[in-house]
């Protein structure tokens, strides 16, 4: 009887919670829709990391503004849903609520790049997972998750964190929930303090010196946990382009740990992320100074020469790899090298960079590309060749000997193994992307919305147009060629901040203005 009774209670429970959250959803979509200016054309871009970040650099930030000076006569509103590090899954999930919630005329799809690396990470707990989610829906169990992250929450601020100066948060989950989380800890944190040194004056008082050490102690290891706190959030703030408030809490960390290195090497990506190089070459010195051995400095400082075409780029560089002797830093240095035309030099580092990566294809088209560039033609079509046969599920080196051989004048050749690239682009999707690609291009279409599906830059949207076919209202977008021309002009660290995908990566934000650029042609032609 007591357990009919309480598994009554909890199906009253979840009725009643679904019926209050029904009310707060009516009032939200009621309070949304009379928001919408009835004039303005809303386009709601969906993605992950490489639409979510850059604030006013993002490109559906840029593109908002472009749409709006093209076509005065017209208000554009662009809307950003990109979420960091989520999956197609996720984005699948919510696109009823975002569709209700913002009413868009048009949609921006670019998606599916962290569902390979998501599927890595779950498949061996998938049964659990699947049952996690069947009761994840339930309002009766989000309610006792919200009550148990309260309770914890409560018992590890009765206890304090762990004494440990170099203690870190994980930068993984929901941005706001660790935001918030951050915050809290830095006013926890200052809350220590203040009470520590309240405690040590009264020791001191009392003559009880010992005491009142141990009480100072106490009250900078909590101000050096604070600053940690601190440049996590301002990294936060940072990658979403909001340098004010990175600015803010940066100072605030200075002031309770100005000897803390972090701090200023913090300061200094945001400085070169804002193209101030001067103040960002003093930011990285600085936390050097503190540091010696930091190589995430000798790294900004690197990138800061870099940009600036300065030669000390290199001697960053090589003191970089010598604490950290990564793939990327080899590549790095390489284009730096290949770009002031030090080719055997920068063969020698892109040799270096597939001994410690030889799975890992940027090395590869790289070291043919300088082979190119010294005239060796033979021996770059040997390189090539020799490699696709080792490696024959690689995209991009059957699309760099497919370049290679159209530069050459052989067409049939070129267009050949232009074929095969595709191929292999195509069988790198997983099957749940190209269904969930498929399910959110019908529930957009379906309600007569257009959907733009746009490709990340340097991939081939082929693959995608053959899998989704032609279809009314659907458009695709490719960042292909306009991306290998820019680069070619310029160079890649011009238009990308890292290669997170290997063989391309977040934008700066002149890459994300590439991306607006193309689509704001695209959308005034179809809108």
């Amino acid at each position: 009887m007591i357990g009919l009774g309480v598994c009554l209670a909890l199906v009253f429970l979840e009725v009643g919670l679904r019926m209050a959250g029904g009310v707060v959803l009516y009032l939200q979509e009621r309070h949304n829709h009379l928001s919408f200016n009835q004039n303005e054309y809303r386009i709601l871009c969906l993605g992950e990391s490489t639409t979510a970040l850059g604030g006013e650099d993002s490109y559906p930030s840029q593109l908002e503004q472009m749409l709006n000076l093209k076509s005065p006569e017209k208000k554009f509103t662009v809307i950003n849903e990109g979420i960091i590090s989520t999956t197609t899954n996720t984005i699948l999930a919510n696109l009823d609520q975002n569709l209700a919630r913002y009413k868009p005329q048009m949609v921006v799809l670019m998606m599916g790049i962290n569902d390979k690396a998501y599927l890595q990470g779950v498949i061996k707990n998938l049964w659990w997972e699947h049952v996690k989610s069947f009761f994840k829906d339930f309002r009766v169990y989000k309610l006792m998750h919200l009550i148990y992250e309260h309770t914890t929450h409560r018992i590890k601020e009765f206890h304090g964190p762990k004494d440990d100066p170099g203690v870190s948060l994980s930068l993984d989950g929901d941005y706001h929930q660790v935001e918030n989380s951050l915050k809290a800890l830095i006013l926890e944190c200052m809350g220590r303090t203040h009470q520590h040194m309240d405690q040590r004056a009264q020791y001191q008082r009392n003559g009880q010196l010992s005491l009142a050490g141990q009480e100072e102690k106490s009250a900078q290891q909590s101000a050096v946990e604070a600053s940690v706190f601190c440049v996590e959030l301002a990294k936060r703030y940072r990658i979403q382009g909001s340098f004010q408030g990175a600015q803010d809490i940066l100072k605030q960390a200075a002031i309770f740990n100005p000897k803390f290195a972090g701090i200023y090497q913090e300061w200094g990506e945001m400085y070169l992320l804002e193209g101030k190089i001067d103040q960002a070459l003093k930011a990285f010195q600085l936390a050097l100074s503190l540091d010696p051995q930091n190589s995430d400095a000798l790294l900004g400082l690197a990138h800061a020469y870099h940009q600036e075409h300065d030669d000390k780029a290199f001697i960053f560089y090589a003191r970089y790899l010598q604490i950290n002797p990564d793939y990327w830093g080899h590549i790095e240095l390489a284009q730096w090298l290949r770009e002031n035309k030090h080719l055997d030099a920068a063969l020698e580092y892109l040799g270096r960079a597939i001994a410690i990566g030889p799975s890992f294809d940027e090395a590869y088209v790289d070291l043919g590309q300088v082979l190119d560039d010294q005239g060796d033609y033979s021996k770059e079509e040997a390189f090539y060749l020799k490699e696709t046969s080792l490696r024959s599920q690689s995209p991009r080196l059957y699309q760099a000997l497919g370049q290679f051989y159209q530069k050459q004048g052989r067409q049939d050749l070129a267009q050949g193994y232009f074929q095969k690239a595709a191929a292999c682009e195509m069988a790198e999707y997983l099957p749940v992307t190209l269904v969930n690609f498929n399910l959110i291009s019908n529930t957009i279409l379906n309600r007569h919305i257009k959907l733009l599906v746009m490709q990340y830059p340097l991939r081939n949207i082929a693959p995608l147009k053959d899998y989704l076919g032609q279809r009314k209202g659907l458009v695709f977008v490719e960042n292909k060629q306009n991306f290998k021309e820019a680069l070619a002009r310029e160079g890649y660290n011009h238009y990308f901040k890292d290669n997170f995908a290997f063989d391309f990566g977040h934008c700066t934000r002149e890459g994300n203005g590439l991306i607006a650029r193309n689509l704001a042609r695209v959308i005034l032609k179809n809108e």
